[in-house]
């Protein structure tokens, strides 16, 4: 943590009774710090307006507005530590003057050395919170930067994957988008959102390895065929396991074809032992590919695909996606573009 730097910290003492304002001031600058003085609080308030300050140290009892209600005017516009001092404790608890947003307090009368041991830790406190500030900042760039970047690299596979297939092309951005709606819908929100699209995007992804003449043929798939297509899952997962994410997107992709029955593969796994993100995008997944048109037949539409997902919910498909697609669709006009 940086060293505070005395010069550049400003202080600004408030304090009707000019003795008082000229001794904390003297002593304060004597310590290295610049500081001002305002007799009042109005006038506090108007030098605030034009200068940075770091503590405002500031008496309760002065005509006009007085320090409790200049303090709490101090915090809702400015960047600025408060010290209260007060002769008249008995009137106000420590809970009052608290309240206000103050940093701390001081009864009156105090010597110079009292004042300056109190500010000295405000200052620190303040640097520590700055300095705490400026860490969490960087943290929060450098997981925007690597978000943005995990997205560039997600988006790359997914237009890789997609070249090889024309027949499909928008797919798994369309199902990303669905299922992201539908989790919308169920409540799900913030950063799992963000990884449940990611997982959508390159749900398919493992349909790189499968000879594109597979992948376009204009008639129905062999059983080895078929066999072929269904190595994508775990190929996708493979190609993704070692990509640190902050979500487990390997796994969303490994288990977007596995069903609620235990029919579904590569690990025929069921129910619970499914990811809720997994279940979301097979629903998702479902729906786009019936609706849409594929090389071995015409699109069934949207109705073919919503009666197949209706009657197999808790069958095949989670019942809570199932209703929320249904609703995003019937009830919210929701168009797969």
């Amino acid at each position: 943590m940086e060293q505070m730097d005395q010069s550049q910290t400003h202080i600004l003492v408030v304090d009707d009774e000019a003795p008082v304002r000229n001794m904390l001031q003297q002593g304060i600058l004597r310590h290295g710090f610049t500081c001002d003085t305002a007799p009042d609080g109005e006038s506090a308030l108007r030098f605030l307006k034009e200068h940075f300050v770091d503590v405002v140290i500031t008496d309760i009892i002065m005509p006009g507005i007085n320090g409790m209600d200049l303090t709490r005017r101090i915090k809702a516009a400015h960047d600025a530590d408060v010290i209260i001092m007060t002769g008249y404790i008995e009137d106000y608890s420590y809970e009052n003057i608290i309240d206000t947003g103050a940093s701390d307090f001081i009864q009156k009368p105090m010597t110079l050395k009292e004042m300056t041991i109190r500010l000295q830790r405000v200052l620190r406190e303040r640097m520590i919170l700055k300095e705490r500030e400026r860490v969490e900042e960087q943290l929060k760039h450098s997981l925007d930067q690597q978000r943005k970047a995990n997205d560039g690299i997600v988006r790359a596979m997914a237009a890789a994957v997609e070249a090889r297939d024309p027949y499909t092309a928008g797919h798994q951005n369309r199902v990303a988008e669905l299922a992201t709606a539908i989790a919308r819908t169920m409540g799900i929100n913030g950063d799992r959102l963000q990884g449940l699209r990611m997982a959508g995007y390159i749900h398919d992804l493992g349909k790189i390895s499968v000879p594109a003449e597979i992948l376009t043929k204009p008639s129905k798939l062999t059983e080895l065929e078929f066999g072929l297509i269904k190595t994508h899952a775990q190929v996708g997962y493979d190609i993704l396991k070692s990509i640190e994410f902050p979500w487990p997107v390997a796994q969303m992709v490994l288990q977007h074809h596995e069903r609620m029955d235990g029919s579904g593969y590569p690990q025929g796994l069921d129910g619970q032992d499914i990811l809720l993100e997994a279940r979301i995008i097979a629903v998702a997944d479902v729906v786009e590919s019936m609706a849409s048109h594929r090389p071995y037949r015409a699109a069934l539409g949207i109705d073919t695909a919503l009666e197949e997902i209706s009657k197999n919910q808790d069958v095949k498909y989670d019942k809570k996606a199932v209703q929320a697609c249904i609703h995003l669709i019937r009830e919210q006009n929701y168009a797969l573009d």
